[in-house]
């Protein structure tokens, strides 16, 4: 999951929080609010890795002195890091209060962590045992096929057309704001984009240098944190609908702060905040047709204060065969101090399709 806003580094860069990750070339905390600080660590004593990894623990609340710098590619995170750690100091050692809170979250996988994380207490997620309960066994027939669907991913080229609206914080109405054409490869459920054109020209920076609110998303991430018994997200039986002569069975669902969902990046911090939306199944297959999904929540500092995402699946023609592929998204945000945008995405001329081992025909 991905940024959602560009920031502009603030003068103040000194931040207290408890120790969750160090990395090879990096450290991670988690502030009071669960915003989690990422900042690269310089190749010299007594800041390095294992220097770092040798005195501190796992929880250990933290004053973190730091330097913004150029964006540096981090290999071990495969993203940008823009914050250098000038200094560190032990404030104190968790109480079991704090370190069972932190244990509530869902490790973050970014490369190795040379501290150990402490085990969780196993708990059991209450699931729906009861098969004659209405859209029980669907649900269960949903959580097996969209599972093996997540992880065999396919892979595919199309051409995207986003169309984005911006609202002004003194505004009641939506602007044009620009269009945005690419050729987008999923590769699994990351989107790579390429040849972008802006308003019919071509854009000859990277795609995070657009302006405005920028959709990162690919397809699928959601998916397993829908249905995985392991992750925290509850779902309830909405009822039977109907779409285009396909029988769906709704499910509305929540997730809570630091679930399995995707983090939302925003430079040198990031964000994993509670969702709520529901998802609408094919009665017959059992695959995710629909997903509609909101985020809020966000804290202040970030500068972003939610959004709304809609995501449309269909059975694609790409040769003789039929593929289950994604064919329209809808995003809504808002930032914090009233401006809004709004994305409208179609992906067309499906192509190129290198199948997985699991391939879905109608």
């Amino acid at each position: 999951m991905h940024p959602l806003a560009t920031l502009l580094l603030v003068a103040a860069t000194s931040f207290t929080g408890s120790l969750e990750r160090v990395g090879a070339g990096s450290i991670s905390i988690r502030l009071s609010d669960r915003r989690i600080i990422d900042a690269m660590l310089p190749n010299v004593p007594p800041l390095e890795a294992e220097a770092i990894a040798s005195q501190y623990k796992w929880g250990d609340v933290v004053d973190v002195e730091c330097t913004p710098v150029p964006p540096v590619w981090e290999e071990g995170t495969s993203r940008y890091q823009s914050l250098q750690v000038n200094g560190m100091r032990l404030v104190r050692h968790p109480s079991t209060e704090e370190l069972a809170k932190m244990l509530e979250s869902i490790p973050f996988r970014e490369g190795k962590n040379l501290l150990k994380r402490p085990e969780a207490a196993a708990t059991a997620r209450p699931l729906d045992v009861d098969l004659n309960a209405p859209g029980a066994r669907e649900l269960e027939q949903a959580r097996r096929v969209n599972l093996e669907y997540a992880a065999n991913m396919p892979n595919f080229v199309a051409d995207e057309i986003a169309k984005r609206y911006r609202m002004s914080p003194r505004s009641q109405s939506w602007s044009d704001f620009d269009v945005v054409e690419s050729e987008i490869t999923f590769r699994g459920n990351r989107a790579v984009r390429q040849q972008i054109r802006r308003n019919g020209k071509l854009w000859e920076q990277p795609f995070d240098a657009l302006p405005g609110y920028k959709w990162y998303e690919g397809f699928g991430p959601e998916i397993t944190p829908l249905f995985d018994p392991k992750c925290p997200t509850t779902l309830k039986y909405g009822g039977r609908s109907e779409s285009h002569g396909r029988p769906l069975h709704e499910y509305k669902f929540s997730s809570p702060v630091d679930g399995c969902f995707p983090y939302f990046f925003f430079n040198y911090q990031r964000f994993n905040p509670a969702r709520t939306g529901r998802v609408l199944v094919d009665g017959a297959a059992g695959n995710v047709m629909r997903l509609e999904e909101e985020e809020s929540g966000f804290p202040s500092e970030i500068e972003f204060s939610g959004r709304k995402v809609e995501i449309v699946w269909d059975y694609v023609k790409i040769g003789e065969e039929s593929h289950l592929l994604p064919v329209r998204s809808h995003f809504e945000v808002r930032y914090y101090d009233g401006t809004r945008y709004r994305v409208e995405v179609e992906y067309k001329n499906h192509r190129h399709f290198e199948a997985s081992s699991h391939v879905i025909y109608q």
